[in-house]
């Protein structure tokens, strides 16, 4: 097989710019779909960190499976910032009222994407022995992927432990009554894992219209996690290690939610205005013809 060059990496990044997505809506794209987009550039990057990755790691074996990295340090498309969106509570709780419509437990399934900010595959592939009902604890570990379930984390960082709010738990343990210990917590009406279109097209989206609010996807539910955590006060540190962040970077994008983001400014603005006002009330010296003098 021909060595990859760095020629050949930028050329398939080239490639990548012009292709379209391969799910849409929750649905596999078929060849006829129309306004279907193209892969967006942060998709790009981390098509291109998982070669980087890979290629790094060959250069370690020993001996070296490959001398050089080809897709290391190439001319990405540029990742625009986007605004932080997320629900507000009471966007949350009706839509919380109308999943419960639709079965207990897709408010439950909800209610922990929103309030813990499980991704939704943590949620679909989580088992009852990873949760300790003691401690009202969740180890993440399994995750449901479209070819079945995976049996470790995204990354090292999402390999974690997190706590859960007790209403949430008692949705889970009512799930799990008459259950083996090792079963999907979160199952299907027929059974069998939950599928992201299942719940987009059966639950999430009928739901939010039921509820009267704002349309967003499924992954809404872990911006809003954070979101609301970082408005309440909670460190950055502590939503990433909640999250599962990798890069702080991530958790970085809620920053200015925080209620004491701007404190600094607006302290330093309040005192400038103030010498200002003082200097403005100060009363100017008598002139020397004033005096006399």
């Amino acid at each position: 097989m021909a060595a990859v060059t760095r020629l050949d990496a930028q050329e398939w990044v080239e490639r990548l710019k012009a292709t379209r997505r391969a799910r849409h809506k929750g649905k596999p794209v078929l060849a006829d779909d129309d306004d279907v987009p193209i892969l967006s550039p942060a998709t790009i990057h981390d098509a291109v960190h998982i070669m980087s990755q890979l290629y790094t790691a060959a250069m370690r074996e020993h001996l070296p499976i490959v001398l050089v990295n080809p897709f290391d340090h190439l001319e990405l498309p540029k990742i625009e910032p986007r605004a932080v969106e997320f629900l507000e509570h009471e966007e949350a709780d009706a839509l919380y009222v109308a999943a419960e419509a639709v079965g207990a437990r897709w408010r439950t399934l909800i209610e922990l994407g929103t309030e813990v900010g499980l991704r939704p595959g943590e949620i679909y592939g989580l088992h009852g022995h990873r949760v300790d009902w003691l401690r009202s604890q969740i180890q993440v570990i399994d995750v449901m992927t479209r070819k079945g379930l995976r049996q470790w984390p995204k990354s090292k960082k999402s390999h974690r432990i997190v706590p859960v709010p007790a209403r949430i738990m008692e949705g889970m343990s009512a799930l799990m009554a008459g259950r083996s210990r090792d079963a999907i917590v979160f199952t299907a009406p027929q059974g069998g894992p939950v599928t992201d279109g299942h719940l987009r097209n059966r639950v999430w989206y009928p739901a939010m219209k039921a509820a009267g609010i704002r349309r967003f996807p499924p992954r809404i539910m872990r911006h809003t996690a954070a979101s609301w955590l970082v408005q309440d006060g909670v460190p950055l540190m502590d939503v990433q290690m909640l999250l599962g962040h990798e890069d702080y970077a991530t958790t970085q994008r809620y920053a200015h939610l925080a209620p004491d983001a701007h404190d600094k400014v607006i302290q330093s603005w309040a005192r400038r205005n103030d010498a200002s006002l003082t200097h403005g009330r100060k009363k100017a010296s008598p002139s020397k013809r004033e005096t006399g003098l």
